[in-house]
């Protein structure tokens, strides 16, 4: 059997076929081994390296379940697997950075990495993985890092500036309307840092170098009112790619919490966290990052099957650049949408590898609102803990309240507490920020799940309708507007929906939502919403 190190993980028997194991731990585990002297490993000596943070109790069991998936991924190889209660052994086998040792050093070179598609957040594997990498340089000739392209620690890596520029017309420079614009600037600002590895000036005063993008914020003094003009350039071609205006009244005292002043916020950052950026020329790592995870999240709300896997691709390529945690909440994220959209309903991995990337997220998260929202959401929905991600939550709103990720979050974790009306109100606010942006349906379609338990059945309708409209191919809101529908006695409705869900979801039975405990229509389960056996006969 050979073993691919050097880029993406990947087995192939001696026939050639890919025998691949799907978790990011079962992965490991396989690396580990082909990388010792004897390829054998004491059993304690791996679940402290793998599951560090579990009791050994629970290592253990994780370890059991990750043999079991090595021995049905490697089917007739496994005879080359061998496990007794003290060790495991892997026989006959080969590595890239053994047969290929020029190729590998090659690949390094120019910008690959060791164990790509093995992001597993656990400290103990991480220093395995150094030292692995490490020992592999000096075996292929080098002890020199710099070989590696990218290998430099990622606050010293060129990142790219975007040039945010508060304007100010009709006043002096310390008037109302240049306060307004230097708050409204700055929490722009500091909203689009939690999006992307860019460079933000504040003022006029900004890098020597051009940016590539221009916010500008304008404002102008009426009587009371502070009118403000802003807009997103693209420096290079003069393209306009975003503008809006809102009024301010400046008698009252929460000057950005008035009208649609929120909602502007969070669409200057969300058009910059969807800017196609990949046609830049000589672009920095942290600009090849941000152009993968721009295309990536573009990809990740179309929610078609191959452009899902296709995002992972690139997600997968941006964290080998730079490990960021945003990146790897993203891939957390991804894998929720894959589990939730039944995109590989076969792959029992989705859900470890997302439970994964979510603990990964967090270890490494320094403050940033964007990654405490996504994990927040993710280990409330993905391990229903609703004491961490509740905190997390509450720090993301806090650092920023203009995210509408933050209330997502927010809403999330009052979902799963119960808390239906907090929910409701979290997750309306969050639709309200995002409702002019391209995910907008993402937070309608939550907004309407937390109306179902709340019992406000019109809203939800409303809520979920306007998700669909935004989003025809989104599997979610389609499912409990077929429900919704049956429930309220609109049988030709909820037959339309039926119809819509059987074109994008190849095995889609109705009864299978009745009776199949892991469809993903936990909300109507809980509340009784689903069609009664007969009406689903009908419908079918």
């Amino acid at each position: 059997m050979h073993v691919q190190l050097i880029g993406g993980f990947r087995v192939t028997g001696a026939d050639g076929e890919d025998c691949t194991p799907s978790s990011a731990r079962a992965r490991a585990l396989l690396a580990i081994l082909t990388r010792t002297d004897g390829h054998l490993r004491a059993r304690r000596w791996i679940e402290r390296t793998l599951w560090s943070d579990r009791s050994p109790q629970q290592a253990s069991a994780s370890l059991r379940t990750v043999l079991t998936e090595i021995r049905k991924a490697l089917g007739p190889e496994a005879a080359q697997f061998h496990t007794d209660r003290d060790a495991v052994r892997l026989d006959h086998v080969t590595c890239d950075v053994e047969t290929a040792p020029d190729a590998a050093l090659e690949a390094l070179r120019t910008g690959r990495d060791l164990l790509e598609n093995v992001q597993i957040g656990d400290p103990a594997f991480t220093r395995w993985r150094d030292d692995a990498l490490a020992r592999i340089l000096e075996e292929l000739g080098t002890l020199d890092r710099s070989v590696l392209p990218d290998a430099a620690d990622p606050a010293e890596q060129p990142r790219r500036a975007l040039n945010l520029r508060i304007k100010s017309f009709g006043e002096e420079e310390n008037g109302k309307g240049a306060f307004v614009g230097a708050l409204l600037g700055d929490t722009m600002a500091n909203l689009i840092a939690d999006f992307g590895c860019f460079s933000i000036y504040t003022g006029s005063d900004g890098p020597s170098d051009p940016s590539d993008l221009v916010l500008g914020v304008n404002t102008l003094t009426v009587g009371d009112d502070v009118q403000v003009l802003a807009g997103l350039t693209a420096r290079k071609t003069g393209e306009l790619i975003w503008s809006d205006k809102v009024r301010i009244d400046m008698r009252k005292p929460d000057l950005l919490e008035q009208g649609d002043i929120p909602r502007m916020v969070f669409h200057s950052a969300e058009r910059v966290l969807t800017q196609d950026l990949s046609g830049e020329t000589d672009a920095s790592v942290a600009l090849k990052v941000d152009a993968r995870v721009n295309a990536a999240i573009a990809a990740m709300f179309t929610y078609d099957s191959a452009k899902l896997r296709h995002a992972e691709t690139l997600l997968a390529e941006a964290a080998a650049l730079l490990p960021l945690p945003r990146i790897a909440a993203w891939r957390s994220l991804l894998r929720q949408i894959m589990i939730v959209e039944r995109v590989d309903p076969g792959n029992s991995a989705l859900f470890e590898e997302a439970t994964e990337f979510a603990h990964l997220a967090l270890v490494g998260n320094d403050g940033n609102a964007l990654v405490s929202s996504l994990v927040a959401q993710l280990l409330a929905m993905l391990e229903n803990d609703t004491g961490v991600s509740a905190a997390l939550a509450e720090d993301a709103v806090r650092a920023s309240p203009y995210n509408a990720f933050s209330h997502s979050a927010k809403a999330t974790v009052a979902l799963r507490a119960g808390a239906s009306e907090a929910a409701l109100a979290s997750s309306q606010y969050a639709a309200n920020l995002a409702s002019r942006s391209s995910s907008a349906h993402w937070f309608d379609t939550l907004a309407g799940l937390s109306a179902i338990t709340a019992g406000d059945i019109p809203k939800a309708l409303s809520h979920l309708e306007r998700a669909h409209a935004r989003a025809p191919v989104f599997r979610a809101p389609m499912r409990h507007l077929m429900c919704l529908y049956a429930a309220e006695g609109q049988r030709e409705r909820a037959m339309s929906m039926a119809e819509k869900l059987r074109a994008v979801e190849p095995d889609f039975d109705i009864l299978r939502v009745l009776d199949d405990e892991n469809y993903p229509v936990l909300t109507l389960r809980r509340t009784n919403l689903l069609p009664p056996r007969q009406m689903a006969r009908d419908l079918s």
